[in-house]
C-alpha cells in the first residue's frame, strides 16, 4: 500500500539514490508468478563444505520464495549450494558455485511460479577494499569555527584511545584514522602535553594514524604560487621534528585542484594525492571529458613532477561520503545491503549511483567504463555528515564482515596503505595526464569581492616584504629578525581565508550554533582576510625600514627616499611617497633629484587625505626610469625656489570632446566612447595595430550586469539544484553601463589621466580612471564601484574583447599556465576559472597582455550562465575576449548571498616595449607594475650619502619571474624563489650584486634537490623545466 505523502518528492534523496544503486547493480529483472524479481549478482564470496561460492541476491516485490527451493542452472548443472542470511526482509541471498568465466544461467523459483529468468553470471574479483576513516574537516559550515576546532581536537584524542582499544584485534579491523587536514594535528599538538603528542607520533609511525601533508582543504586556485609551497611548511616542520615522512595528501569537497599543486607536494616528498570532488550541482566534469578519466591515474606537471591520484566524486558516492552512502556508518546489515551492490555497479556501470544522487543533476551520465581493478579506496566518516567524529563502529563492521566473507576483504585503512597496494599492483598501468585541474566551485569566491582582493594584495605584499628584508642584508645591513615568523603568521591568515569553508550551511542566518550560525561564521572568515592583509602590510613596513637603514641622505638634501624594486627586471614606473611635515614644512617648495644622475624629476603634489586623522604631510609622485632589478634607487628631496608645475586640467567647456576622451603616450593611444562608457580604441603606436575588437557583444572595459531568476534566500542549495537550457531561462535581465559623465581630464609630469563616471544597474555609480604613464607600454584601468547590498541573484562583469584573427590565449594560474596549446586534466572547467594575474593573447606576431589585480574570476570567450550546465549567454563566442567576473552571489550555501561595497578593481593592458620582447616578459612586467608597484621609504642610514642605487640580482631570461627572496634556515642564507613562464626548458643565469659563496638548487622551502647548478664569480647558471617553480639557496659573504 502506498503511504500518503504531503510532499511527493525531493531532489537529492540519499534513500532514492540507494534504490538507484540497487537498480544499477541489477543484471536481470523478470516476473515469476506475477511477482517482480530482480537479480543482483554480488561480489560476496566464501566457502561451503570446501566449495568456493559467490552470492546472488534476489530482490522480490512480494512474498519471498524459499531459498532451498530456488535453482540456478548453468551448462554444468545446478549451481545453488545453499543460502546466506539476507540483509533485509525484501530479498533472498543465494550462495552458488563460483564461476571462472561468464556463464549463461537460468533462475527458477518454483514456489512462486513456473517462469524463469536468464542472465549471465560473471566471475567475481577478489576485492581489497581500503576503508579510509576521516572527518572531512570544515572550518565551520556545521557549527561556529570555535566549536568545530575544539571538536576536531577531541577527535584526535578519540583516535588515540580507539587505536589502543583495538590493538589486539585482527589487523584489518584495528582502528585507524586519517588526519585529512594537517592543521588539525598541529593545533592539537599545541594543546596537549608532550607525552600525549609522543604517543600520537608513535601511532603515526606504526601506521595507525595517517597524516595528510596539506593543512586543510582549499580553493587552491586562489592561492599564490608561493603560497602553494608555503602550505607545506608544517609538513616540513613535522617531518624534521618527529621523523615522519609525508607520502600522501588529501583534498576533500572542492572539485578541482590547480596546476601547480603537484610541484608543491613533491617538495616535501608527497607521491600520492587522494581527492574527493563534490559536484554539489555546480560541477559537470563528466560532460567535459571526465567520463574517460580513471579513478587512479598519474598527474604530471610540465616540470616533470607527478603524484598518483585517487579520485572519487558525487556519482561514486556523494564524493567523500561513499561509506555513509553504503551504510558503513549505520549497521552491519545496512552495509551488507548496499556495499555489495556498490561494488557490482562500480565494476559494471562505471558510476555506481544514478543521476540524481546528491550533487549530480538528473541528466544522462552513461558511457563511463567500469572500474577495472580489485583494490579500492572508500572514504567514510563517523556519521553521514561533515566534521564527523572518530568512531569504533567501523572497526566492528569490518571485523564482522571479514569473519563472514572471504571476499571482498575490508580493511580499516590509511591512504598510505591503499596507495602502497594500488601502486604495487597497478603502477605500470596508470594513465598519465597533465595540466590544470581547475576548481568548479571557485566561482563562489566572487561572493566576497573585497575580502578576496585584500587577501590577494596580502599575497603580493608578503612576497615583496621578505625580498626587501633580504635586500637589506645583501646591502650590508640586517634582515628583519622576525621575517620568517611574521611571514608565517601572514600566510596562516591568508591561507585560512582560502580554505574552502566560507560560512555556514545556511549562510544567510544569524544564529549562534549549528547550520544557522551564518553571520558568526562569516565574520570569523572575513577576519582571516583582514588579518592577513594587516600582517602583510606590517611586515612590508618593517622590512622597508631595515632596507632604509642601509641608505643615507646626502648632506644637501632635505630628505632622501629609497625606491625599492622587488622584481627581477629593470622597471620604469611611478613612485609615490608621503613627504611628512615633520621633515619638510607644508609650505616649503621642493624639488626631486635622481640620486644616480642628478637629473631633476618633476614632482606631482597632492594633499593628504583624511588629513585631520592621518600623518601630516603631502604626497609626492614622480616617474622614475630604469629602477634596477631587485634593487633600489635613491631619490633626493631638495629645497626649491618655486613650486612644482601644476598639473594641467583640460577645460571641459573649451576642449573638444574627442580630445577630452583621448589619451596618448609613447606606446599607446586610447579613445573612450562616452555614449557607452567603454574604451572604443586602443592602438599600439609602434605597429599601428588596433587592440580592441570592434564588433564585440560588449565594449572594452564595458560593465555588464546580470540578474537571475532564482532567489535562494532561506532555501539551502537552491541554486545548486537548478538547471538552465541554452534558452537561458534563469537569466532575468542583462544591462550595461549608461553614458559617461566627465570627472576630470589631466596631464601632468607622471601621466595622462581620464576619469569619468556612469550610472548602471546593480551599482549606485561606477567611476573609471584610465592612466597612461609616461614611458610605460601599458594602460592602467581603475574601476571604482559603489555597490548596494541586495539578495537579488546577480553578477557583474567587465568585458575585455581583444582583436585577434587567430588568437592563442593563455592564462596564468597558481604555479603554472593553462590555455591554448597546453593540456588540461579531463573534466576541468573551461567556462570559467580563477587566474592568478595575467592573460596573454598572441595573434601571429602580435601580442597583448591583460592583468587583473583584485578580481581573479574570468569567463573566457563568452559569459556562461552560472547554472548547470553553464550555457553560453553571449554570441558569438570569441576566444580573445576576457570577461572579468567581478562579483556574484549565486550560491545558496557556504558562501554569502549578499554583499555591498565601495571599492576599486584594477586592471592593466600591456604591449611590447620592443619588437622582440616575449609575450611572457610583457606579462611579467605588466603584472609587476600593477600588482607589485615600486615601494618607497625615507632613507634612514648614516655615514654620508653612500651609493645612490644598487642592483642585487638580474635574471638572464625575462620569461623567468623573481617570486621572492626569503631567509633560509641558516644565518647568511637566502632562498631565491623563481618561476618560469616559458613552455620550454630555459637556461638561466642569475647574476648577483652581492658576493655569493655557494649556490644550491632547492625547493621553495629550502631543501636541496640535487638539480645541477654552477656558480662562477657570483653568477649562478642552471636550467628550469617548462613552467617550473624552483629555488636557489645562496650564502652571501657581505
Amino acid at each position: 500500500m502506498t503511504e500518503p505523502a504531503l510532499v511527493s518528492a525531493q531532489p537529492w534523496s540519499h534513500l532514492e539514490a540507494r534504490d538507484g544503486l540497487l537498480d544499477r547493480a541489477t543484471v536481470a529483472t523478470g516476473s515469476i508468478g506475477g511477482v517482480r524479481v530482480r537479480v543482483l549478482p554480488e561480489p560476496l564470496q566464501t566457502e561451503r563444505d570446501g566449495t568456493t561460492v559467490q552470492a546472488v541476491r534476489l530482490l522480490v516485490d512480494g512474498r519471498l520464495p524459499a531459498p532451498e527451493a530456488a535453482t540456478l542452472t548453468g551448462p554444468a548443472g545446478e549451481l545453488v549450494v545453499g543460502s546466506a542470511p539476507a540483509p533485509d526482509d525484501t530479498s533472498v541471498r543465494l550462495l552458488v558455485r563460483a564461476v571462472t568465466e561468464p556463464t549463461e544461467v537460468s533462475l527458477a523459483l518454483p514456489d512462486l511460479g513456473d517462469e524463469s529468468i536468464s542472465f549471465v553470471l560473471l566471475p567475481q574479483r577478489q576485492w581489497s577494499v581500503h576503508v579510509v576513516h576521516h572527518s572531512h574537516f570544515d572550518f565551520g559550515y556545521t557549527d561556529p569555527q570555535t566549536t568545530v576546532i575544539s571538536s576536531q581536537r577531541s577527535y584526535l584524542d578519540s583516535a588515540v584511545e580507539l587505536a589502543a582499544a583495538t590493538s589486539e584485534r585482527p589487523d584489518a579491523a584495528r582502528f585507524r584514522w586519517n588526519v585529512e587536514a594537517l592543521w588539525a594535528f598541529a593545533d592539537w599538538e599545541r594543546h596537549r602535553p608532550a607525552a600525549k603528542v609522543a604517543e600520537f607520533v608513535r601511532l603515526v609511525q606504526q601506521g595507525s594514524i595517517g597524516l595528510s601533508a596539506m593543512p586543510y582543504n582549499l580553493h587552491t586556485d586562489t592561492c599564490s604560487t608561493e603560497e602553494l609551497h608555503e602550505l607545506l611548511r608544517e609538513a616540513r616542520r613535522i617531518r624534521e621534528q618527529y621523523g615522519i615522512d609525508f607520502t600522501t595528501a588529501m583534498q576533500t569537497d572542492v572539485p578541482g585542484q590547480v596546476a601547480g599543486l603537484p610541484d608543491a607536494l613533491q617538495e616535501v616528498g608527497v607521491r600520492y594525492l587522494a581527492v574527493a570532488h563534490n559536484w554539489a550541482g555546480r560541477s559537470m566534469p563528466h560532460q567535459n571529458g571526465a567520463l574517460d578519466l580513471p579513478r587512479l591515474f598519474r598527474w604530471r606537471t610540465p616540470a616533470g613532477n607527478s603524484v598518483v591520484v585517487w579520485m572519487t566524486d558525487s556519482p561514486h558516492g556523494l564524493a567523500y561520503m561513499e561509506g555513509p552512502m553504503v551504510g558503513l556508518t549505520e549497521s552491519y546489515e545496512v552495509a551488507e545491503t548496499y556495499l555489495p551492490a556498490y561494488l557490482t555497479a562500480l565494476a559494471t556501470r562505471g558510476y555506481p549511483f544514478p543521476p540524481g544522487v546528491f550533487g549530480a543533476h538528473g541528466e544522462t551520465a552513461e558511457g563511463r567504463p567500469g572500474y577495472p581493478w580489485e583494490v579500492l579506496h572508500l572514504r567514510t566518516q563517523g556519521f553521514m555528515g561533515d566534521n564527523g567524529p572518530a568512531r569504533l563502529h567501523l572497526s566492528e563492521v569490518v571485523r564482522r564482515w571479514n569473519e563472514t566473507w572471504t571476499s571482498p576483504t575490508l580493511r580499516v585503512s590509511t591512504n598510505e596503505d591503499f596507495f602502497a597496494e594500488a601502486e604495487a599492483r597497478h603502477g605500470d598501468e596508470l594513465v598519465t595526464v597533465e595540466g590544470d585541474w581547475g576548481d568548479w566551485w571557485v566561482e563562489g569566491v566572487g561572493s566576497a569581492a573585497v575580502p578576496l582582493a585584500l587577501a590577494r594584495e596580502a599575497q603580493a605584499t608578503v612576497s615583496d616584504a621578505r625580498s626587501f628584508s633580504q635586500a637589506a642584508a645583501w646591502l650590508g645591513g640586517q634582515a628583519v629578525p622576525t621575517e620568517r615568523a611574521d611571514a608565517d603568521a601572514a600566510y596562516d591568515a591568508i591561507s585560512m581565508f582560502n580554505e574552502h569553508t566560507w560560512g555556514a550551511s545556511n549562510s544567510w542566518t544569524h544564529g549562534d550554533e549549528g547550520y544557522d550560525s551564518g553571520e558568526r561564521q562569516w565574520q570569523w572568515k572575513v577576519a582571516q582576510a583582514l588579518t592577513g592583509h594587516q600582517r602583510g602590510r606590517d611586515l612590508e613596513e618593517h622590512a622597508l625600514v631595515y632596507l632604509a637603514d642601509t641608505v643615507a641622505t646626502p648632506d644637501d638634501a632635505l630628505a632622501a627616499i629609497v625606491v625599492a624594486n622587488a622584481s627581477g627586471a629593470t622597471r620604469t614606473g611611478a613612485v609615490r611617497f608621503l613627504l611628512k611635515e615633520s621633515t619638510v614644512p607644508l609650505d616649503a617648495h621642493v624639488a626631486v633629484r635622481d640620486g644616480r644622475t642628478g637629473e631633476r624629476l618633476d614632482p606631482v603634489l597632492e594633499p593628504q587625505s583624511n588629513s585631520l586623522h592621518r600623518e601630516s604631510g603631502r604626497w609626492v609622485t614622480v616617474q622614475l626610469r630604469d629602477v634596477p632589478a631587485f634593487g633600489f634607487v635613491r631619490i633626493d628631496v631638495l629645497h626649491a625656489d618655486q613650486g612644482a608645475v601644476v598639473p594641467r586640467t583640460h577645460d571641459a567647456l573649451t576642449t573638444p570632446a574627442a580630445d577630452l576622451f583621448t589619451l596618448e603616450n609613447e606606446y599607446l593611444r586610447v579613445v573612450v566612447d562616452p555614449q557607452t562608457s567603454t574604451i572604443r580604441s586602443v592602438v599600439e603606436l609602434a605597429t599601428g595595430r588596433e587592440v580592441v575588437e570592434q564588433h564585440a557583444p560588449a565594449g572594452f572595459n564595458g560593465y555588464v550586469y546580470d540578474e537571475y531568476g532564482s532567489s535562494g534566500a532561506g532555501v539551502n542549495h537552491l541554486s545548486n539544484k537548478l538547471w538552465s537550457s541554452d534558452r537561458l531561462e534563469l537569466l532575468a535581465s542583462r544591462t550595461t553601463g549608461g553614458p559617461a559623465v566627465l570627472v576630470e581630464r589631466v596631464s601632468d609630469a607622471v601621466e595622462e589621466r581620464l576619469v569619468y563616471r556612469f550610472a548602471a544597474a546593480g551599482v549606485d555609480s561606477v567611476t573609471v580612471t584610465l592612466r597612461l604613464r609616461h614611458g610605460e607600454p601599458r594602460l592602467r584601468i581603475e574601476n571604482r564601484l559603489e555597490k548596494p547590498v541586495t539578495r537579488t541573484k546577480e553578477s557583474a562583469f567587465f568585458a575585455f574583447p581583444f582583436a585577434a584573427a587567430e588568437p592563442v590565449v593563455r592564462y596564468e594560474v597558481s604555479g603554472g599556465v593553462t590555455g591554448d596549446g597546453l593540456a588540461h586534466v579531463p573534466g576541468a572547467p573551461q567556462h570559467m576559472r580563477a587566474i592568478r594575474n595575467w592573460v596573454s593573447v598572441q595573434d601571429a606576431d602580435d601580442a597583448v597582455v591583460w592583468v587583473t589585480k583584485d578580481a581573479p574570476l574570468v569567463h573566457p570567450g563568452t559569459i556562461s550562465l552560472p547554472y548547470a550546465p553553464f550555457p553560453a549567454s553571449t554570441s558569438p563566442a570569441r576566444a580573445a575576449t576576457v570577461y572579468s567576473w567581478l562579483h556574484n552571489n549565486v550560491w545558496d550555501t557556504n558562501f554569502p548571498i549578499e554583499q555591498g561595497f565601495t571599492a576599486t578593481f584594477e586592471y592593466a593592458i600591456g604591449v611590447r616595449s620592443h619588437p622582440a620582447e616575449p609575450v611572457e616578459a610583457v606579462a611579467v612586467q605588466t603584472t609587476a607594475d600593477l600588482v607589485r608597484p615600486l615601494s618607497a621609504v625615507p632613507a634612514s642610514g648614516s655615514g654620508g650619502a653612500g651609493v645612490a642605487s644598487a642592483e642585487l640580482l638580474t635574471i638572464s631570461d625575462p620569461r623567468v619571474r623573481l617570486v621572492s627572496v626569503v631567509a633560509g634556515d641558516d644565518d647568511g642564507t637566502s632562498v631565491v624563489r623563481l618561476q618560469s613562464f616559458a613552455d620550454v626548458p630555459v637556461d638561466v643565469e642569475l647574476a648577483f650584486g652581492a658576493p655569493v659563496a655557494t649556490a644550491v638548487r632547492t625547493t621553495y622551502l629550502g631543501d636541496a634537490t640535487g638539480v645541477p647548478i654552477t656558480l662562477d664569480a657570483s653568477v649562478a647558471r642552471t636550467t628550469l623545466a617548462p613552467f617550473e617553480a624552483a629555488a636557489v639557496s645562496i650564502v652571501t659573504t657581505v
